[in-house]
């Protein structure tokens, strides 16, 4: 996965309504998919807020193709790939097309959150396809099972990987 990227480009200039459009779908997403984690985000003041919905959106991307019991594992891991690719796309790119990259790439620009964290976060729903955690015909349910504590905080860290 490219992890070459940095901040997005200086001519990024969404207009307040796109951003309040890309952040309207990023709060629908944590809302629906977040249920009572959703509520902590409410206190939060309102840039925030939307920031933190853009990530959750993010990640929900993520985990929703991780855990596409429709595809094989090996094809999840395509998805997962071509999904941060479109990612890096949007922060190189002036204006993203998909209200969720370009609420997150406002968010990444906003409060400066390194490249490398988001693309860590998107590696760690990964983290049971690398390890084989399909069952022997490769299209079960993937279930990750952790003997020590080590391997669990290893889990939760998952760094990047070729």
């Amino acid at each position: 996965m490219s992890t070459a990227v940095g901040n997005a480009p200086a001519q990024f200039a969404p207009t307040a309504s796109q951003l309040d459009m890309a952040y309207s779908v990023c709060r629908s997403i944590a809302r629906a998919a977040a249920k009572n984690f959703y509520y902590g985000f409410a206190v939060l003041p309102r840039r925030k807020r939307n920031a933190l919905s853009a990530v959750y959106a993010f990640m929900r991307r993520c985990d929703d193709i991780a855990d596409n019991n429709t595809l094989s594992p090996a094809d999840r891991h395509h998805e997962l790939l071509e999904w941060l690719n479109k990612v890096h796309r949007a922060w190189r790119r002036s204006q993203p097309n998909d209200p969720v990259l370009l609420a997150l790439t406002d968010a990444q620009r906003t409060y400066q959150i390194p490249v490398g964290l988001l693309d860590q976060l998107a590696y760690g729903t990964a983290a049971d396809l690398e390890d084989g955690g399909a069952d022997s015909t490769g299209a079960g349910p993937l279930v990750a099972r952790y003997q020590t504590f080590e391997e669990l905080r290893q889990y939760c860290m998952a760094s990047p990987r070729s």
